[in-house]
């Protein structure tokens, strides 16, 4: 296609969604409104602190020197690199976005090449404890129960695609002081955090005129489209089905990570991974539920839970404004840098 054509088409799509946005203008509103506030209650505490924790152990050399002394055997016995390991693991804790942020801060500081980074960003996703206890209501046996059932196919997976896979030997870690990090490293998950929940708003508000201008697709579609459904969905729905929704991320997810990584991803086997560990966490939830006496774990969301979080507690919204100080801040200085650069 050439890019007059892809120009038109380009165009064409805009039009089209400028004309939705103004016909179905209510639609829209209430979608951001409800992503939006589906940003405060359950994105932004769940994943905030896991970004800046991420940022801080690459801004700090802190996850090379947790590596360290499990370097020697890594690599003599399972051919592979600690630090990398390291990554998937925390990746898994984390959250959604912090194996692509970590990944990616490998890629700039030149530790890694792109094409290492495309690998590692197939199996560096995992959906972290933060965000599972929001889907879960707060249900730590079943947080702990999907976590295991996410996290062994991608950790197992992820051992043999980083075999081989060294690092180079890193030159005498130099320190930077503690301020400087912590500085540094809030920074960089707020303009992550930002990043992420700016692609969830306007992600819901095309859903929004895709609902109006179709039929309710229900939950799991929604869930499938943005994983902040899945609460909804784990109500009523399949434990197993949920775990699996959770696995694979949700497409507006996808797009979260790619903006992380400055889209430095290859979309065509990324999808294939998210599928295979969908499929994989699929069977072995289901599997361990059917022969292993693990009981009826609750799934459901309490009421409780999400009368209290509908509050009217102020918290998110001031660490909402924190975040953008910073960002706002950042881009300040490096604006201010830039002119006085050409000068």
């Amino acid at each position: 296609m050439t890019d007059k054509k892809k120009m038109i088409m380009t165009g064409v799509c805009l039009i089209l969604f400028l004309i939705g946005a103004v016909y179905f203008h209510a639609q829209v509103s209430s979608a951001i409104i409800l992503a939006g506030k589906r940003c405060l209650i359950s994105v932004l505490p769940s994943l905030y602190f896991f970004s800046i924790l991420a940022a801080f152990s690459v801004q700090s050399g802190l996850l090379d020197a947790l590596a360290k002394p499990f370097q020697k055997f890594c690599r003599k016995w399972l051919k592979i690199d600690a630090v990398l390991l390291m990554i998937i693991f925390f990746s898994q804790i984390g959250g959604y976005p912090t194996g692509a942020q970590l990944v990616h801060n490998l890629y700039q500081e030149g530790r890694i090449s792109e094409q290492q980074e495309q690998e590692l960003l197939c199996v560096c996703m995992g959906c972290g404890f933060g965000f599972l206890l929001a889907t879960v209501g707060g249900n730590q046996q079943t947080a702990l129960f999907i976590w295991l059932m996410m996290s062994i196919p991608v950790l197992l997976i992820g051992m043999w695609k980083i075999r081989y896979m060294i690092l180079p030997e890193s030159e005498e870690q130099h320190w930077k002081a503690l301020a400087v990090c912590i500085t540094d490293s809030v920074g960089s998950a707020a303009a992550a955090m930002i990043k992420i929940m700016s692609m969830i708003i306007a992600f819901s508000a095309v859903m929004g005129m895709a609902e109006a201008i179709f039929s309710d697709p229900g939950d799991l579609i929604r869930s499938i489209l943005e994983i902040s459904h899945a609460a909804e969905y784990a109500r009523h729905g399949s434990l197993s089905i949920t775990a699996a929704l959770l696995s694979f991320g949700g497409l507006c997810v996808h797009l979260q990570i790619a903006a992380v990584c400055e889209n430095h991803l290859l979309w065509g086997k990324f999808m294939l991974y998210r599928l295979l560990m969908a499929g994989l966490t699929y069977g072995l939830c289901f599997l361990c539920m059917k022969y292993l006496f693990l009981g009826d774990l609750a799934v459901f969301l309490p009421e409780t839970a999400v009368s209290s979080a509908q509050d009217g507690n102020m918290i998110p919204g001031c660490c909402l404004m924190l975040m953008s100080v910073f960002v706002l801040k950042k881009y300040h200085f490096f604006q201010k840098s830039l002119t006085n650069a050409e000068k």
